[in-house]
């Protein structure tokens, strides 16, 4: 146990300072092992100068011979965009269907389209013909959202053709002068000469889109699930809606083809929309590297995925990838193709599946596009492999031929980031509203399991099985009439460890309350070492209680190194998960537990504060648990554009309805919230309950209940 050391007494405001190391690093001689860094001291803050710090330790401490924290690696570890997730292919077909529908949905919700903006008219202005050597240049300007518009160009054949045509869509990658750059134009020209209508846009912030910087994420955003990838992305989807109208387009051959950030455009746009027949993702898929830009990076995309496992959505669709032996997709043949084959060899499509790699630094040069032209021309033209597809000497335009705003032709009004992160705020939430309960049982029918998709994505909890468990019991104390365990839970082969205490009555009825607060197991105990109010009323009923430390909360901070956030990476939000989904993760890991014991018949939860608002947004995700009190100290789901404790700062929370939502979808539960924050809709989750036909079962109070009305509802539900 900790030698305590009494440092008295203190009558006002107390200012505590730590400044410096713990202690110098000592000069060792070669040879020498450094000794162990002193522990940091526990400090105990005790309004009862006669208390005893030791009865705190006995249920807010597991391990009191030392100070160091739990055993979780995730304090210390950060997934990167450098960093595959090892994927293969299932064992069965009907596995990877499952996998593919599950990941394509999980695709939807990370990209900002779950719900996809309204497809309002795109009002396309095709102007500016010119006529080159046998093919045809034209100027599109699209509104792809009122008041945002994707500039580009449209290249045909001019061959005169009784037959509708086959269509290209070509996303460029991340070239400082974008679609002008000659490479990208080389390509559409050739398409076109070979019998493909072809259209080449901009990505967001690129030469006619320039007013609208390259960039498109803040708190606010990040919370509604939006980034820029969710506009480069509409982008995409919308030209394939325009093209696929042209009269001389054939709606049931549509290709597409890009490079490096217009590859990224590229398997993203296949993967979610089977009108794409052939693609043909160029130096970009790799388990190597994700994408460094903005407009490749959502939060929570690649969490337990990566682009190999994107593109192998493709499956069976035919498709190349080419790759570059001076850039991360240099191990195609040795890693992302095998996985991705893996897939087509399972549904019995191997032969549609090709990939090849060229000695050259990052591109797509002539002999990458001649691999694609032979390629695509086969599956998409129908052209016979005899048939010389290679690109010959071309001309390529000017910027001032192509770009679609002149004098003749000016940009219209088009909405600031501001304006137009407000009209998609907005119809975001007249969307939930159509979805919401309130308008009866059809409607919820169709939302609840709509919503219930956003919901479980964004949160991302798993509730594991007891075997994949692992539990180390640290310590036993016995006190008066009870006895308190420690014990240490971690999920098999995901590293983490999270420390909790089981405090049994010697009387116990077989019924146990899982109980989330914001000071982890200390929420359980005062200072001086009494049981709160809460857990003794619980006791008296003859209910276990089981307290735990979430990770960055008591036994899971290190006090070496007090960080609150998991290590900070580029991209990190795309491949990491938050500390709010962390917690939530750790509280579905304790439930999960706790209801396995086999001394348990009856599971209970009861969540305060920050951690209140955590259980009800997980609460639809835990199994067996009979009722739930939370008490949400005023949260509610104000809409807010600052920071937020990171405890409740959940990408996309307002995506799916946030607090009102995760209280509806708890129906038939028992539930009882405490405190609501006044913009809690309380007509979501009552409207909920009454379809459940159970209206009863739900509860609000303005004020916390007494710690005996709390424990005679959790044991009785009255």
């Amino acid at each position: 146990m900790p030698r305590w050391t009494n440092l008295g007494e203190a009558s006002g405001p107390l200012e505590i300072v730590i400044s410096g190391e713990l202690a110098e690093t000592p000069k060792l001689k070669k040879g020498e092992t450094p000794p162990p860094p002193p522990s940091p001291p526990l400090l105990v803050l005790d309004p009862d100068p006669n208390g005893d710090p030791n009865r705190l330790l006995d249920v807010a401490r597991g391990a009191t011979d030392s100070t160091g924290p739990s055993l979780d690696r995730r304090r210390g570890e950060s997934r990167t965009n450098k960093e595959g997730a090892e994927f293969h292919a299932p064992a069965t077909a009907d596995a990877w269907r499952d996998r593919a529908t599950h990941l394509r949905d999980k695709m939807k919700v990370n990209l900002g389209l779950w719900p996809a903006p309204p497809k309002t008219p795109l009002n396309p202005q095709v102007y500016g013909r010119i006529e080159r050597d046998g093919y045809t240049i034209e100027k599109v300007v699209l509104e792809t959202l009122p008041g945002f518009t994707l500039s580009g160009n449209l290249y045909r054949p001019t061959s005169p053709s009784t037959a509708k045509l086959p269509a290209i869509l070509c996303p460029h990658g991340h070239w400082e002068v974008g679609r002008m750059q000659p490479d990208v134009q080389q390509r559409c020209i050739r398409w076109a000469k070979l019998g493909a209508v072809v259209f080449m846009y901009d990505m967001v912030g690129y030469n006619d889109s320039k007013p609208f910087p390259h960039e498109f994420l803040n708190d606010h955003l990040r919370r509604w699930g939006l980034s820029l990838f969710t506009l480069q992305t509409w982008n995409s989807t919308r030209a394939l809606d325009w093209i696929t109208t042209l009269p001389d387009v054939d709606p049931a051959r549509i290709g597409c083809t890009g490079e490096s950030g217009g590859g990224t455009q590229t398997f993203i746009l296949s993967a979610l929309d089977e009108r794409i027949k052939v693609a043909a993702p160029v130096v970009m898929i790799s388990d190597w590297f994700q994408g460094g830009c903005v407009c490749e990076n959502a939060a929570g995309l690649r969490i337990g995925t990566d682009n190999v496992e994107f593109g192998a959505l493709f499956a069976p669709r035919p498709m190349i990838l080419v790759g570059a032996s001076g850039d991360w997709t240099a191990k195609t043949m040795t890693h992302a193709f095998p996985a991705i084959q893996g897939v087509y060899s399972l549904i019995g499509r191997p032969e549609r599946l090709e990939a090849t790699v060229f000695d050259f630094p990052h591109n797509y040069n002539q002999t990458s596009r001649n691999a694609v032209y032979a390629f695509m021309g086969r599956w998409l033209l129908g052209l016979d492999p005899s048939i010389d597809t290679r690109e010959g000497e071309q001309t390529v335009e000017t910027a001032e031929t192509l770009q679609t705003f002149d004098a003749d032709h000016p940009a219209p009004a088009r909405k600031t980031p501001a304006e137009l992160e407000d009209y998609l705020v907005k119809t975001i939430g007249e969307d939930l509203e159509l979805l919401a309960p309130t308008r009866g049982a059809a409607v919820w029918q169709a939302g609840k399991p709509f919503l219930a998709t956003a919901l479980k994505t964004r949160v991302g909890l798993e509730s594991p099985a007891p075997e994949a468990i692992a539990d180390k019991v640290v310590r036993r104390v016995n006190r008066e009439g009870m006895a308190i365990v420690h014990h240490q839970l971690s999920r098999r082969g995901k590293g983490d460890a999270v420390p909790v205490v089981r405090i049994t009555p010697l009387r116990s009825n077989g019924r146990l309350a899982v109980i989330s607060s914001d000071e982890g197991k200390a929420g359980l105990v005062s200072a001086s070492g009494e049981l709160s109010p809460t857990v003794r009323a619980l006791l008296d009923r003859g209910w276990s209680v089981v307290g735990f430390d979430p990770l960055f909360v008591g036994e899971a901070i290190d006090p070496a190194k007090p960080i609150s956030h998991r290590p900070e990476v580029v991209h990190g939000p795309t491949y990491n998960p938050s500390v709010a989904a962390d917690q939530m993760q750790d509280l579905a890991t304790v439930a999960a537990w706790a209801g396995s014991q086999p001394d348990v018949r009856e599971l209970a939860l009861i969540a305060t504060g920050l951690s209140g608002r955590q259980a009800l947004l997980a609460r639809s995700l835990l199994p067996g648990v009979s009722r739930t009190y939370v008490d949400l100290d005023g949260g509610d789901d104000a809409d807010e554009r600052g920071p937020l404790p990171a405890a409740i700062d959940l990408p996309g929370i307002q995506q799916f309805g946030g607090l009102r939502a995760a209280a509806a979808l708890a129906a038939p539960s028992p539930l009882r919230i405490a405190r609501p924050g006044r913009s809690f809709a309380r007509d979501w989750p009552a409207s909920a309950y009454g379809l459940a036909g159970v209206p009863q079962a739900l509860r609000f109070d303005e004020e916390a209940p007494s710690a005996a009305d709390l424990a005679r509802w959790i044991d009785s539900g009255e």
